[in-house]
């Protein structure tokens, strides 16, 4: 058998603290959200905003969403392109579809190419309303929709964070760096990035690989380097003149008495007992240079 490294996806989770720079915050979440039309393992695709900055946050995640524009990709012009098949294109619909049949309330973002004729193309969205029953904060969307809800408690926010099978990527957005760092501690994600999102892959001294469903072992750095091995140990445990290790055939009181004294010579607390372990391990030690007859 051979060693094998897999990653699966992900239904990554941002989250946004009230302490956050919305302004990056909002222009993060666009391009970690729907960079490659949204068709990225690691893009964001559920933000937890604050509650005390979740109008300021959606106001300027609309606002710079509405310069987005999509068409052909080959253009310098054009942020947003096509969908890889028909097939992916159904997919997002579906979820759209299924997260406004269950509350959700949609913004269309950004304009669209007059020109454009062809292609798998969806519109990108921000999905407000949202909740764990809809396919689009369960699931790998995979395509440009973002779900936006908003949280009260750092508690509720990492427990939103982890209410997914998958657990490839998150992010966290403070200006309070060891408050960053504590929530991502408690995220159950392969990668979490502090005020980034959608860049670390681009780290190749860094592990790659997620939690859950999202795949086991890694690619990348050391670790991943190591996966791909198969280790081999070899220990080299002869001494000079022993004809026989100490806890080797035959068994009795002595040898009990002499392991028990190992033991006590290197766990005790007590000097006393580990003077008097020290004194039983001597007695015995000495029977490994005598043949066993």
């Amino acid at each position: 058998m051979l060693p094998i490294s897999l990653e699966l996806g992900g239904n990554d989770a941002m989250i946004v603290l009230d302490d956050a720079d919305v302004h990056r915050a909002a222009a993060g979440a666009l391009w970690g959200g729907l960079s490659n039309s949204g068709q990225s393992c690691a893009g964001v695709e559920r933000i937890y905003v604050q509650a005390n900055i979740y109008s300021r946050f959606m106001e300027e995640i609309k606002r710079q969403g509405s310069k987005l524009r999509q068409g052909i990709g080959t253009s310098y012009d054009i942020e947003i392109g096509s969908m890889t098949t028909e097939s992916q294109q159904k997919l997002v619909k579906t979820h759209l579809e299924d997260a406004t049949s269950k509350g959700g309330l949609v913004t269309e973002i950004g304009t669209v190419d007059p020109e454009l004729s062809h292609g798998f193309f969806h519109r990108p969205y921000l999905v407000e309303n949202v909740n764990s029953e809809m396919l689009m904060m369960q699931e790998e969307t995979f395509g440009p929709l973002l779900g936006i809800q908003k949280f009260s408690t750092i508690e509720e926010a990492i427990a939103l964070a982890n209410d997914s099978n998958l657990g490839l990527t998150a992010s966290v957005w403070t200006t309070d760096k060891k408050k960053g760092h504590l929530i991502a501690s408690k995220l159950e994600a392969g990668t979490i990035t502090i005020n980034d999102h959608l860049m670390s892959h681009g780290l190749a001294e860094t592990p790659w690989g997620g939690f859950k469903e999202s795949g086991f072992e890694r690619t990348h750095g050391e670790i991943g380097l190591e996966a791909m091995t198969q280790p081999r140990c070899v220990v080299d445990d002869f001494l000079p003149g022993v004809k026989r290790n100490m806890w080797w055939y035959p068994h009795n009181r002595s040898v009990f008495e002499g392991l028990r004294g190992a033991i006590e010579l290197l766990y005790s607390k007590s000097i006393p007992v580990k003077f008097n372990g020290a004194i039983k391990l001597v007695k015995t030690f000495f029977r490994t240079f005598t043949e066993n007859r």
